[in-house]
């Protein structure tokens, strides 16, 4: 494992696997939707896309050009917390691949003329979003659950920012945010260290140099009381998504301990949810929880898509198997199966290098060190029924729900009143 400081400032982990023949190289940088205020959100989702738009010696068809040339595939994604640009490349293209993905990351030209096209498209992918019943969920749910903090922005932005944004505005993120040190290499793969950091050191050697930028506003202290939200929606099923505090991605004990009790409540097809709501009952194509935990904070979900007159049965079931796994907890069989399947899911994501480098970016970024494959296993190993009777003490606690339904949702003061009573 390596783990060091560039000279040009910017931090590298890498995972050296001689038994691949491909590598991923990973440029994370802290800005999303939390780096952003109200006026300028939307932004990072938008510079994500103006990168490839052109770079000094390359044009956008260039950089598709170059990429096949070598075989590799290149691609973005912009998150709450972070922008990642990667590529995969056979091992013996990675110094080709390298000097592509840091021209578009240190030397984009952002053309004004791309801009207003691009900006086209990013209208399009907000309109596309609004189109997903679960999409618009997830994002009610975050508006009301992290209310007052930068965590209740969405990524793609509101569309009147969008077309507001100009050149100089992209300019002035990237000056702020783009810099050393608030950027994390992460490459997993097959590779030589001497010319996987000389060819890194040439390509990012443009960075922009300067301290790190002030964090976002961390979540302060609030009390959570039951809530419930609704957007009608002219669809065929509701969306129904329940969400709860709880920790964050940077507690590394806390998190694993909740993968288990996610496991057991809704993380797979034996869980209790999937079998109550779908097995049992059929009320339901798809039903599953998930953390989704951030640096300093987190939101445990629960989501359900359900045909209207079955809201409140499904809202009822989902607020029973909370209440039944506060009161009796889980069962020494359901630890151990649990964890096996976290460690099964483990094993298999990493056989992608993809998957190791972002193992390795989300690891540096939140918790300050990578951690190896030995050392991931041994964590999961390490949850006990005490752990999972403390996360399940912290976060399953029916009396702190925010619910959110998207769709056309009868007897929505039923619903509310199910969700606001005393577990």
């Amino acid at each position: 494992m390596i783990h060091k400081k560039l000279d040009c400032g910017v931090t590298l982990v890498a995972d050296a696997l001689s038994c691949f023949r491909s590598a991923t190289v990973g440029i994370w940088a802290q800005a999303g939707s939390v780096t952003e205020t109200a006026a300028d959100n939307g932004i990072s989702h938008l510079i994500e896309h103006m990168l490839f738009k052109g770079t000094a010696k390359r044009s956008a068809k260039q950089i598709a050009v170059d990429v096949d040339r070598i075989g590799g595939q290149i691609n973005a994604f912009t998150s709450k917390e972070n922008t990642c640009y990667y590529i995969k490349v056979m091992d013996e293209k990675l110094a080709e691949g390298i000097e592509i993905l840091t021209d578009l990351f240190c030397a984009p030209t952002l053309p004004p003329d791309e801009l207003e096209r691009e900006k086209g498209v990013v209208l399009e992918e907000i309109a596309m979003s609004n189109d997903q019943p679960d999409d618009v969920v997830m994002d009610l749910v975050a508006a009301h659950f992290f209310a007052g903090c930068s965590l209740e922005r969405t990524i793609l932005g509101p569309p009147d920012n969008i077309r507001r944004f100009t050149r100089s505005d992209l300019e002035n993120y990237m000056d702020r945010r783009y810099t050393a040190d608030n950027v994390v290499v992460a490459v997993a793969g097959n590779f030589d260290e001497h010319r996987l950091t000389e060819a890194l050191e040439k390509g990012l050697a443009g960075v922009r140099r300067g301290g790190r930028n002030p964090d976002y506003r961390a979540l302060e202290e609030r009390t959570y009381a039951a809530s419930a939200s609704f957007q009608p929606k002219d669809i065929e099923q509701v969306q129904v998504c329940v969400a709860l505090p709880c920790c964050s991605y940077s507690d590394r004990t806390a998190r694993h301990a909740l993968s288990v009790v996610s496991n057991v409540l809704g993380g797979s097809m034996s869980s209790r949810l999937f079998q109550s709501i779908r097995e049992e009952r059929g009320l339901a194509y798809s039903v599953y929880s998930h953390p989704m935990l951030y640096r300093d904070t987190g939101m445990f979900t629960i989501y359900a898509g359900t045909m209207p007159q079955n809201t409140q049965q499904v809202t009822e079931l989902i607020m029973q198997e909370l209440r039944r796994m506060r009161e009796h907890g889980i069962t020494p069989d359901e630890l151990t199966q649990s964890k096996e399947m976290l460690k099964g899911s483990l094993i298999l994501s990493l056989e992608s290098s993809s998957s190791r480098m972002s193992a390795l970016a989300r690891s540096m970024l939140a918790e300050g060190r990578p951690y190896t494959e030995e050392e991931m296993i041994a964590a999961i190993d390490a949850v006990d029924m005490e752990a999972v009777a403390r996360q399940i003490e912290e976060t399953i606690d029916p009396d702190r729900v925010t619910g959110a339904y998207v769709g056309p949702v009868p007897n929505e003061q039923n619903l509310r009143s199910m969700l606001e009573r005393t577990a």
